[in-house]
């Protein structure tokens, strides 16, 4: 179950985020949402910029519209849109009713795609991302968290499991884990390490930085 804090009013937030391989700067990702009692809906571009992106433009384009009931955010419909230079998605996911399912385009994926009862409950990656990367009241961010993420056809999971308390701030680790629906070349790091740095922001916690190790080296995700 997720759970995440819902306003009483209607709020609006937008943010933005360097992605950074190695050191080098090599993208931009965007996030703004708009969340009410009942609802909400959010959207993401991630592009990428200086040498990475001379050599190999890659843009996302990403929103989902959901419902908030009982303090938990459960997407409704879900649309992606990836062009990495050589491949073009447009991917639409329905999440309810019933299970979440593939409803049209291109995932790029040649493997089996995830199916079963894991897929009951899981988020899309968009809202994932957004309760992770919102503003929060300090006593909801616990870092115990752990949520089902499905895109149409690969599922991965989530889970922060231990806190870090910096001066007023607090850092939450865990793991981005590759469940099924992946090809053998993106199972290779099945497992991966990440800490999200949140830090103290008009009287709540902000994330301030995400560092993820990958297979490539470490990469960090952090607040422009």
């Amino acid at each position: 179950m997720v759970c995440v804090a819902v306003p009483s009013l209607a709020e609006q937030s937008s943010t933005s985020f360097d992605v950074r391989l190695l050191g080098a700067r090599v993208g931009i990702f965007s996030i703004a949402a708009n969340e009410s009692r009942g609802g909400y809906s959010a959207r993401s571009k991630f592009t990428t910029v200086g040498l990475v992106g001379a050599l190999k433009r890659m843009e996302a384009d990403v929103t989902v519209q959901g419902r908030v009931a009982g303090g938990r955010m459960m997407p409704v419909n879900y649309n992606e849109a990836i062009d990495d230079g050589t491949r073009v998605t447009d991917v639409v996911v329905k999440f309810a009713p019933g299970l979440p399912r593939l409803v049209s385009g291109d995932t790029g994926s040649k493997a089996a795609p995830a199916t079963g009862s894991a897929l009951s409950g899981a988020l899309d990656p968009l809202t994932g991302v957004y309760v992770l990367l919102k503003d929060q009241a300090p006593s909801d961010v616990t870092c115990k968290f752990s949520a089902n993420i499905y895109d149409g056809h690969r599922l991965a999971r989530i889970d922060l499991t231990r806190a870090e308390t910096r001066g007023d701030g607090k850092t939450c680790h865990g793991t981005y884990r590759r469940v099924s629906g992946y090809s053998s070349s993106e199972s290779r790091s099945k497992v991966v390490p990440l800490a999200i740095d949140y830090v103290p922001h008009d009287g709540r916690l902000r994330a301030a930085q995400v560092r993820v190790e990958t297979r490539y080296g470490p990469a960090v995700v952090k607040r422009r």
